[in-house]
């Protein structure tokens, strides 16, 4: 069996990362052969919740109010670190199972970038940076009403730190067209 590739969709929460990697498991057999296995940080985060409950939510991520004009900030704890650092090894033993891998994600900052490259080193590995209209994105959480108010916000700001060779905008796109336009993506970056 030869290596499977590794996808992230990288953005801030309500930027349409869950939507967009259902959309993709259902028309990634067209694309390429197998399935598309999903990872990320609901199912990570799901996971460390149902053993840790909220008592040590801090440890794992928060969002750190706005301070002197600067919008607030998003930031894992060492406990996400952690998870996260195991998410990204995770998904690395499957794409060398042979299983492409999906990776719902949200990258902070450059040494969270490098760590995932780390341990994707060796395999297809295509980063795509999603984003949104502000005014988009904050009427999107409110809709949703499952995400701290500011969280999208503040993790819009984090991640715009982390520069994307690719990015794809979906303030205005139909889930059909993100997925049109990662899989051109996904195609190209293949080919070299």
């Amino acid at each position: 069996m030869s290596v499977g590739m590794v996808l992230v969709l990288d953005g801030p929460s309500s930027v349409g990362r869950s939507t967009t990697l259902a959309a993709l498991q259902r028309r990634w057999p067209a694309e390429r052969s197998g399935p598309l296995l999903v990872a990320g940080l609901e199912v990570t985060r799901r996971q460390a919740d149902a053993t840790t409950g909220t008592r040590w939510a801090d440890l794992f991520d928060r969002v750190e109010p706005s301070v002197a004009g600067r919008p607030p900030r998003f930031r894992y704890g060492p406990l996400g670190r952690t998870l996260i650092a195991g998410m990204h090894r995770s998904a690395a033993a499957w794409a060398h199972a042979g299983f492409d891998v999906g990776l719902d994600h949200c990258l902070v900052d450059r040494a969270m970038l490098a760590d995932l490259e780390r341990a994707c080193a060796g395999l297809p590995l295509v980063v795509v940076g999603m984003t949104c209209d502000p005014v988009v994105l904050d009427a999107r959480e409110a809709e949703r009403g499952d995400v701290t108010a500011g969280r999208s916000a503040a993790e819009r700001a984090s991640v715009l730190e982390v520069a994307h060779r690719d990015v794809v905008d979906t303030t205005a796109a139909t889930t059909d067209e993100v997925v049109d336009e990662l899989l051109g993506l996904v195609r190209m970056r293949l080919r070299g």
